[in-house]
């Protein structure tokens, strides 16, 4: 299986064969786009930069390699030499995928070279120049077909509430106090005690207002006036 770092897709062509180039990248652009598979040629390289250490850092984290092969392809030393040696041997040691693309009749020396071993996308007798454009644009989709296999992006798994979160949204739930017999007994004499209370002051009030309704009685009572002896003769005189 190809290693971790190895997550992008390196495309070995000639500068002659820049309109393949062109055709291929049009193809492989919702790759790019949709699932974010970073497709590299020398075409990236920026002016200035240092062109050799960037086609060597590529080679070493290419998961796919393509080959856009022609006369040119074949003839270029730099090709030959810097580029298809690490790209064959992460294939055969890492598990890297190659495809061939033959865009140019090439049919001899294709069959001397090291990619004659490796199915190619369209044989060497039959190269995208003898094509029409409608079979050359299929060729180009089936490309595009073997990298959507490859890097096609595992389903994310479903975002799920963390119970924590939950926990901390729902409302507590209060603390059930338990009476014991003890908590009990304690209650049944109180409320005992708090009645015997309430019976003697009610007995207690009522032996005053019947005191006080004795006196309002006796104080209440009109006295007899006293009799006079003299007054009482004299008038039976």
């Amino acid at each position: 299986m190809p290693t971790a770092a190895r997550t992008s897709v390196f495309i070995s062509y000639s500068h002659a064969d820049i309109a393949w180039l062109r055709l291929l990248d049009t193809h492989l652009k919702p790759l790019t786009r949709d699932q974010n598979v970073e497709i590299w040629s020398d075409q990236k390289i920026r002016k200035g930069a240092r062109w050799r250490e960037q086609i060597h850092k590529q080679l070493a984290m290419a998961r796919v390699g393509i080959f856009l092969v022609s006369a040119d392809f074949l003839a270029s030393d730099f090709i030959h030499a810097e580029e298809l040696p690490p790209l064959l041997k992460a294939a055969e040691r890492e598990g890297a995928t190659l495809l061939t693309v033959v865009v140019r009749a090439c049919a001899g020396a294709f069959k001397d070279s090291p990619l004659n071993p490796l199915q190619a996308m369209n044989g060497p007798d039959s190269p995208l120049s003898g094509m029409s454009e409608t079979e050359q644009e299929k060729v180009m989709a089936s490309v595009y077909d073997e990298l959507r296999s490859i890097f096609r992006a595992a389903p994310k798994p479903a975002t799920q509430t963390k119970i924590t979160k939950a926990t901390a949204a729902a409302p507590k739930t209060p603390k059930r106090v338990t009476v014991t017999a003890a908590d009990k007994t304690a209650a049944q004499e109180a409320v005992a005690k708090a009645r015997a209370i309430a019976r003697r002051k009610a007995i207690a009030k009522k032996a005053a207002d019947a005191k006080k309704t004795a006196t309002e009685k006796v104080v209440g009572t009109p006295k007899k006036p006293a009799t006079n002896s003299v007054t009482t003769r004299a008038k039976k005189k």
